[in-house]
């Protein structure tokens, strides 16, 4: 049986800081480290789905059968189908800084008056 291995896990290969590049095509997991400097695309196109799936991509590029071959020599596992799926959180928007009123020079915009009209215009 094969290794299984989570997403989690996987999104921490991405190839930087040193660490090994590994994807995922078609829910098989590939250390590709080795054959970054090899790769006839350049090793950015391995590096921007390092850590990531990169099933589509590799099907739009249109490599070869002995391409599809030579990729059986970098298999090292396949993905946990029984591990749950990342959890994307949300980001928060950073906090807007208020705006300086261009005629007093206050952090504060320009208030409006009672009868509706934006004073100081």
């Amino acid at each position: 049986m094969s290794q299984l291995y989570d997403l989690t896990e996987v999104a921490q290969q991405n190839g930087k800081n040193g660490k090994p590049c590994w994807l995922i095509i078609k829910g098989n997991v590939y250390d590709v480290t080795k054959f970054l400097n090899e790769h006839p695309g350049g090793n950015d196109v391995l590096l921007e789905y390092g850590g990531k799936d990169a099933s589509k991509a590799f099907k739009q590029a249109g490599h070869s059968s002995d391409a599809e071959k030579d990729l059986k020599n970098y298999k090292i596992g396949e993905i946990n189908p029984a591990a749950p799926p990342i959890q994307v959180q949300p980001t928060a928007l950073p906090a807007k800084s208020p705006t300086e009123n261009p005629i007093s020079g206050d952090p504060q915009p320009a208030k409006k008056s009672s009868g509706g009209f934006l004073c100081c215009c």
